[in-house]
C-alpha cells in the first residue's frame, strides 16, 4: 500500500514539472501579436511612384492651364508661371504688359537685354496614365517686335518622373520672327506612355520682344 502511494506521488510530481517546462517554452499570444504589429515588411510601405501617382489628376480630369491670360497678382507677377533663363540668366525680362495687351488686363512680354540664348515662361501639368498615347494641343496668340535669330514660340514638352525629356514641340518650323502683329498659333504633341509631366510655355530664343496671350490646352483624341 505504501509503495503504491509513493509511486503515485512521483507520477504527479513529474507531470507537474513537465507542464511547467512546456508553458515556459511557449510564447504567449499577446507577445506574438505585438511582434506582428511592429515588423511591417518594406513592401507594405508606399513607394515614391505610388505617392506620385496619388497626386496626379483623376482620369476624367479636364486638362487645363493656370492663369492662361497671364494676369498679374498684386506684386505684378504672373502667378502659376515660372521664369526660366539659360545659363547665368540676367538676360530677359518677364512682364505682365497692360499697355500692349491683346486682352484685358495684360499679356505676357518677354524681352532680351543680355547675352544668354533663351528665356521662357512655363508651367507643369501632371500627366494621368489615362492620357498616354493621346495628343495634346496648345494654342495661343503671339506677337513679335524686332525678333532676331531662332525666334519666339509656344512650347510643349513631355518629361518622365526624373525630368528626362521624352518628346517635345517647340514650333521649330513656324517661329515668330521679325516684327509681326498678333497671330494665333497651335502646336500638338503625342503623350508618351512613360510621361509624368507636361511642360507648357512660351519661349523667346535670341533677340527681340515677344508677347503672348490667351493660351488654351486640350486633349484631342
Amino acid at each position: 500500500m505504501n509503495n503504491s502511494i509513493s509511486h503515485l506521488l512521483v507520477v504527479l510530481l513529474l507531470a507537474g514539472y513537465t507542464n511547467h517546462a512546456l508553458s515556459a517554452d511557449t510564447p504567449s499570444a499577446p507577445a506574438t501579436s505585438a511582434v506582428t504589429q511592429v515588423a511591417v515588411p518594406p513592401a507594405a510601405l508606399p513607394s515614391l511612384f505610388v505617392r506620385r501617382q496619388a497626386r496626379r489628376p483623376a482620369p476624367d480630369a479636364v486638362i487645363s492651364l493656370k492663369n492662361p491670360s497671364f494676369n498679374p497678382d498684386k506684386l505684378g507677377k504672373m502667378s502659376a508661371w515660372v521664369e526660366i533663363e539659360h545659363g547665368s540668366g540676367n538676360s530677359y525680362t518677364f512682364v505682365a504688359d497692360s499697355e500692349n495687351a491683346l486682352s484685358i488686363p495684360s499679356s505676357a512680354r518677354i524681352r532680351r537685354h543680355g547675352s544668354e540664348p533663351y528665356g521662357l515662361l512655363q508651367q507643369s501639368i501632371g500627366v494621368h496614365p489615362s492620357w498616354y498615347n493621346k495628343t495634346v494641343r496648345l494654342s495661343g496668340s503671339l506677337r513679335g517686335v524686332d525678333i532676331s535669330g531662332a525666334g519666339g514660340a509656344l512650347i510643349l514638352r513631355a518629361d518622365d518622373g526624373s525630368g528626362q525629356i521624352l518628346a517635345w514641340n517647340f514650333m521649330q518650323n513656324a517661329r515668330v520672327k521679325g516684327t509681326q502683329d498678333w497671330k494665333q498659333y497651335t502646336i500638338e504633341l503625342k503623350i508618351p506612355p512613360s510621361a509624368y509631366s507636361l511642360i507648357v510655355g512660351v519661349m523667346l530664343e535670341d533677340g527681340g520682344t515677344l508677347w503672348a496671350d490667351n493660351l488654351t490646352i486640350e486633349l484631342i483624341d
